[in-house]
């Protein structure tokens, strides 16, 4: 019997076809997002100091960024070539220079300006010499990591800048380099923080930026260079540090906080989903694309925090505890078992936000929950019989509020667009955070109502029973637990209240973020020297005998809602930054 011919043989065929659409699906794979066969990204060993802001000169050699050599200094701008790793400071005044960027022809790098009265857009030659005021910025909503602020067009003739807007919220405007007047391009709505982050496409007709309604909360927009034909091209509702331009105009890289950690993400403009950059995980923030030579640049955050145990009515230095909980990760949001025997806590120590459980010394930890980045968890609150836990999940674009059995198991939706929830002192209710407001449900969510008029978070019943306690702007208010009357039961005169209290039968524990201590932990040489994901904060305590508060202790936490105090009043847990750093990593072979 002849044999049949080579291409006509079955097995041939299907490998052949399968061959095809490989190759098909590959090809479509680069057209549409881009190769991923980039090498591994590499750290560029830095010479002292946090490095953060990449910007690429136009012929990709050369980066110029933003360092602050020491914890308590401004930031100040350095250009160096990845491959001798030498670098060059740029400029030295007073203020926090901040997310430089490289002009499109290679003469000029513009960047934003903070200092104590203010910010500008500020232009230098690349090559260093006199520095000249531009425009004036609005200042930034996030002080201790301010987003990026100017943008060049394609002909480095004119800068996009985030200028005070008519409504007072930072807005884009097209701004001479030379000077004079802004042309408004954007007109961010009230209710958001404003726009910021511009970056104009390099065929200079598209601008993209990034439109903050929250802190947690925002989505990149474009629109063209005369501020018409808005269009949203992100629908996460997530924080955003950075984006950038692909060379041939088709896509933007941006960091989002996605699955419990800022990743990098490629994003079609023409419309899409955005792709997961598998390379650059777990910290990356402000992304730079040469647009020669194949490179990427990021600055990745590394920052390891531990829980510790602090005596309370130690004397008020952050020396007095001891580290209880650590790991390879960040450990935040502590809370204590009723009976003090168990601590519950979030650890990213797996790459994702999960609840760990330990014992009162810490020990013996266990995983409670595993979502494996499939969504984000926060703020455990055990019941009062230790049985179960409370705890916020982000999956997507709404919050809802989950219990868990303490000793593990499948966790079971309570609440729905809720978050902040905590337990009645019976466990037959549940407060928490609903649309602005504070809200009460039985403890299965049923019946749920509205408590509060005026807003408010992270609601705590008194141990009485009688009033909930929640954080409200900058004081700490309260309301009967029945619904009544709102009112002010905390006020501060120094700064502001971060997140709700921690009620004791004597009076309540609270974390404030000072103005006049935060000017002076970052002013340093007479300019803002920024803090990347920690803040220096003040706890009080406020005494309901005697109706006034009193500082307990300084320290920089990670997590403003992480203080916890034992039912006895004796101990309180809160997060540490142990070590908290900025490196530039840099990628070669990126399309």
């Amino acid at each position: 019997m002849p044999s049949r011919p080579f291409l006509r043989r079955p097995a041939v065929l299907l490998i052949l076809a399968l061959s095809a659409v490989a190759a098909v699906v590959s090809i479509l794979g680069k057209l549409t997002g881009g190769s991923d066969l980039v090498k591994k990204p590499l750290t560029l060993v830095s010479a002292g100091g946090a490095e953060a802001y990449p910007s690429f000169s136009p012929d990709g050699k050369r980066l110029v960024f933003s360092v602050r050599l020491a914890k308590d200094q401004p930031f100040h701008l350095f250009v160096r070539n990845p491959a001798d790793g030498e670098r060059r400071q740029l400029t030295s005044a007073e203020g926090s220079d901040i997310a430089p960027v490289w002009s499109p022809d290679g003469a000029s790098v513009a960047f934003l300006r903070v200092e104590d009265g203010g910010a500008a857009c500020m232009a230098i030659p690349a090559a260093g010499g006199a520095e000249r005021r531009v425009a004036d910025c609005a200042m930034p909503a996030d002080a201790q990591q301010p987003n990026p602020a100017v943008g060049w067009t394609p002909d480095s003739q004119r800068l996009v800048v985030a200028a005070p807007g008519a409504n007072q919220l930072p807005a884009l405007a097209l701004v001479p380099l030379a000077g004079g007047t802004p042309k408004p391009l954007t007109n961010p709505p009230q209710g958001t923080q404003g726009d910021s982050t511009p970056a104009v496409s390099p065929d200079g007709k598209t601008l993209a930026f990034v439109r903050t309604s929250s802190e947690e909360n925002a989505d990149i927009f474009a629109c063209d260079l005369s501020g018409g034909n808005l269009q949203r091209l992100t629908f996460d509702g997530r924080a955003v540090r950075g984006i950038a331009w692909t060379p041939d105009g088709g896509h933007l890289v941006y960091a989002g906080y996605r699955m419990g950690t800022w990743r990098l993400w490629r994003l079609p403009v023409g419309g899409g989903s955005p792709r997961d950059l598998a390379f650059a995980r777990n910290g990356a923030q402000y992304p730079a694309v040469a647009h020669s030579g194949g490179r990427l640049a990021y600055t990745d955050g590394t920052t390891v925090s531990a829980i510790w145990r602090r005596p309370l009515g130690a004397p008020a230095v952050d020396s007095g505890g001891e580290s209880l909980i650590r790991s390879s990760g960040r450990e935040t949001t502590p809370a204590w078992s009723r009976d003090g025997a168990k601590i519950a806590d979030i650890s990213d120590q797996t790459g994702n936000d999960e609840i760990w459980v330990s014992d009162a010394e810490g020990r013996h930890r266990t995983q409670l929950t595993h979502f494996n980045g499939r969504a984000d968890t926060g703020y455990p609150r055990w019941s009062p019989d230790g049985q179960s836990v409370l705890f916020d999940i982000r999956g997507g674009d709404v919050y809802e509020v989950d219990v868990i059995p303490a000793a593990g198991g499948t966790p079971k939706r309570v609440l729905e667009n809720a978050n902040g929830a905590s337990w009645s002192n019976d466990g037959k209710s549940i407060y928490y955070e609903s649309r602005g407001q504070i809200w009460k449900a039985s403890a299965d969510g049923s019946g749920p109502r509205v408590l509060t008029s005026q807003g408010g978070g992270q609601p705590a019943e008194s141990l009485d029973g009688k009033f909930v306690y929640y954080g409200n702007r900058r004081e700490i208010w309260r309301i009967p637990a029945d619904g009544g009357t709102e009112e002010e039961a905390i006020r501060s005169d120094r700064g502001f209240v971060m997140g709700g209290p921690r009620l004791t039968a004597k009076g309540a524990y609270y974390v404030e973020w000072t103005r006049e201590r935060d000017m002076r932990m970052r002013r340093g040489r007479g300019g803002p020297a920024v803090s990347f994901n920690s803040a220096q904060i003040t706890i009080f305590f406020y005494d309901f005998a005697e109706g006034k508060s009193a500082s307990i202790f300084e320290t920089e936490m990670i997590d403003f809602s992480g203080v916890a105090v034992s039912s006895d009043g004796k101990y309180m847990l809160y997060p540490r930054v142990d070590d908290s750093q900025t490196n530039l990593m840099l990628v070669d072979g990126f399309k």
